[in-house]
């Protein structure tokens, strides 16, 4: 945070305040910056207790920062504010629009409004630029730049909906969030626990590699700019920091504007190099990763001047000092990140987030570890948290002198080493030292694994070369196909899961049996079968008897779901090479009618549980993308995924979605269906990455809660 006067003593701030004092000074004046005028006195208030001289001087720095405006690239992105002479000129230009409703921040370049899209009939947030600022800018640059964020659609990346200029004001329209920034929950919370800073590191990160394998550099990373929703994060304001940039700095200076947060800038940032890549975000969020475990930035500084100082001339603390708790790989990893020269970084966030992707585990007493949890092969010749913490030291070994062994960044394949790091044998012998599962490559690993939301394994379930795995309605068992001792076809199983793991085998015949749906009632399984034309489908009682045909065409099918009235299935069909159709099934053995049914491959389609939406993947618009459309007839259908995706399962209650893409499990908030529209979608979460085998049919599933999720790994 920048003070008034940029190195002068702040009204009502001594000038030898302690660190320490002004740590408690800047949370408090933050967290009142981020809430809406009348509540900041009770904040403060609350914050500061019986302390009257914290009080006298956080309100000093607060009313300060109210009349003289702060710098809006340090200011969180949802402060609010009041610019009723801004919100008249915008309501005629943008009328048919936007209606504005009310203003909700205020910064040094920024004043937002929330308004309701009339179009769409959802809440926006609007951010128009200040006016003087505007005009050094330029209509035409300002709006070229902040258009980048358009093509980043990404579940942690908060999206540009629209952008233009009304009255000589520029602005543009994002998605109004009901959440906090991080830096408002910082200063509320203090330090996080480890596994939740790493995760939400993880997903920054996840954000900034969308956005830099797109040639899109932040440049701004920092608490302010990340919002939490539902507790996870998203990157807010891509595109405004370059434009303000390349604005100049002698047009931005008259305007009072400072651009940059020095406790997260890097150092070829604070210098003024104009020319910058990824790296200064990778040092931005390994700034931030640091607060979020110390409870400070790692150059804290009551000015400026002071932050600048000792990021020039200073090595970043270890963390260790802080917080003897968090491992030492995390603090490694955090030094490595904040190296004073760029090439001695990771040199993507994709790199920086495999090092952060051990899974943690905490003690009884409260310590993190390795999670010793993890289901994983025995016998291994090192642990795979030794061999993490021995890549790391050797690769911080290579740093001495300013060098990495004998590589520059660009010849580093730094996904491969992480890899290594987590699956490396070695000389020292730790028998049944568990791996993180989800990133080993042996291949003696069982391929089918239950999962929790973090990706964490709770068990394995034995089979030999599983297929399409089923929650039971209870959520209890797993039903899948795989090869008995001795089999050259596939049987069905089922796995109870929540008591002491005893298979059962309901098929025992050449039929190669295979892709189980359940009954609602748990009592009832159909699968596909082997036929003289293809495959049939087949319904199957879990209390014996013989299994029924209930459809019998030449050509290969299998259903994927089954509609919880138990009237019909759906089913897929193929209809030729690399095509196939998706059709509903009577139960009865009726004949089956097309649902989506077109040129473009159609797969995986599975029901919402209220029955009144199917969900399926489609390569209609070139790639393979989710979709939602209505039951029993289509035709109101929206797209779910964006930049790819397939495989869609429901949630029990409907009110999320899930889905596959690039090697990540996306979540999807689902609202209610208004007015016959289709679920509106939300915010989308990466849960986790895996090396999820992708079929024709869906490899995985989602237990009715939510909570657990079994999967075929890929192999």
């Amino acid at each position: 945070m920048t003070t008034p006067g940029h190195g002068a003593a702040a009204p009502g701030c001594s000038p030898s305040m302690s660190p320490e004092r002004w740590r408690a000074v800047d949370a408090i004046l933050q967290a009142a910056l981020a809430c809406e005028p009348e509540r900041r006195p009770a904040v403060v208030a609350a914050a500061c207790g019986a302390d009257a001289e914290l009080r006298l001087e956080v309100t000093s720095l607060l009313a300060a920062h109210v009349d003289a405006g702060d710098d809006f690239l340090e200011r969180p992105a949802v402060e609010a504010i009041g610019a009723s002479s801004l919100a008249s000129r915008l309501t005629n230009p943008l009328a048919e629009r936007y209606a504005i409703d009310r203003e909700i921040g205020r910064g040094g370049m920024a004043t937002v409004y929330v308004a309701r899209d009339l179009k769409h009939d959802r809440r926006v947030a609007i951010k128009v630029l200040r006016e003087d600022l505007a005009a050094a800018v330029g209509a035409e640059r300002f709006l070229a730049e902040i258009r980048v964020t358009a093509s980043l659609v990404h579940p942690h990346i908060l999206p540009l909906f629209d952008s233009g200029s009304a009255d000589g004001l520029l602005w543009y329209a994002m998605p109004f969030v009901e959440g906090e920034t991080l830096r408002s929950y910082l200063a509320r919370e203090g330090p996080l626990p480890i596994a939740e800073a790493v995760r939400l590191a993880r997903e920054v990160a996840d954000a900034l590699d969308h956005a830099h394998l797109r040639g899109i550099v932040h440049r701004d990373v920092k608490p302010e700019n990340v919002l939490l929703q539902d507790g996870h994060a998203l990157v807010a304001d891509f595109g405004i920091a370059l434009a303000l940039d390349q604005a100049g700095d002698e047009r931005i200076t008259r305007t009072g504007l400072t651009l940059g947060t020095p406790q997260y800038m890097a150092p070829e940032q604070a210098a003024g190099e104009r020319v910058v890549d990824a790296r200064v975000d990778v040092y931005a969020l390994g700034a931030m990763l640091h607060e979020m475990l110390a409870g400070e930035p790692p150059f804290a500084a009551p000015t400026r001047q002071g932050v600048v100082r000792r990021m020039m001339h200073e090595l970043p603390p270890a963390l260790a000092t802080r917080r003897p708790e968090v491992p030492s790989f995390i603090n490694a990893a955090v030094q490595m990140a904040l190296a004073k020269r760029p090439e001695h970084r990771f040199p993507s966030a994709a790199a920086f987030a495999a090092v952060l992707a051990a899974p943690l585990d905490v003690t009884e007493s409260g310590a993190v570890a390795w999670d010793r949890g993890a289901a994983g092969p025995r016998g291994r010749s090192v642990s795979a948290r030794g061999a993490l913490y021995a890549a790391v030291a050797m690769l911080l070994l290579g740093l001495v002198g300013g060098r990495i062994i004998n590589a520059s960044p660009g010849d580093w394949r730094w996904t491969d080493w992480a890899h290594r790091a987590r699956t490396m044998g070695g000389a020292s012998s730790n028998a049944g030292q568990p791996a993180p599962l989800m990133t080993t490559g042996d291949l003696s690993d069982p391929p089918l694994i239950v999962l929790d939301r973090a990706g964490r394994p709770l068990r394995e379930i034995p089979g030999n070369r599983p297929w399409t795995p089923r929650f039971s309605p209870d959520g209890r068992r797993v039903a899948y196909g795989a090869f008995g001792a001795g089999r050259e076809t596939s049987d069905l199983w089922v796995t109870d899961i929540d008591g002491a793991g005893t298979t059962r085998r309901l098929t025992d015949d050449a039929g190669d049996a295979n892709d189980p749906q359940w009954s609602s009632d748990g009592a009832t399984v159909a699968y596909s079968a082997n036929a003289p034309g293809g495959k049939d489908v087949v319904v199957q009682s879990l209390s014996g008897g013989a299994p029924r045909v209930i459809a019998a065409r030449d050509g290969t099918q299998f259903p994927s779901d089954w509609l919880r009235d138990g009237s019909a299935l759906l089913v897929t069909e193929e209809a030729g090479p690399n095509n196939h159709d998706i059709l509903v099934q009577p139960t009865d053995g009726s004949p089956a009618r097309p649902y989506a049914a077109t040129s473009a491959d159609e797969t995986a389609a599975r029901f919402s549980p209220d029955g009144r939406w199917v969900a399926y993947t489609s390569d209609e618009s070139g790639r393979s993308e989710v979709y939602v459309d209505s039951y029993p007839r289509p035709g109101r259908r929206m797209t779910i995924s964006s930049g790819g995706g397939v495989h869609p399962v429901w949630r029990g209650d409907g009110r999320e979605l899930y889905y596959w893409r690039d090697g990540a499990l996306v979540a999807v908030k689902l609202g209610a269906a208004v007015g016959g529209a289709p679920p509106a979608p939300g915010a989308q979460t990466v849960l986790f990455r895996a090396p999820y085998n992708v079929g024709v049919n869906t490899m995985y599933d989602v237990s009715p809660d939510g909570e657990r999720f079994v999967i075929v790994r890929q192999r």
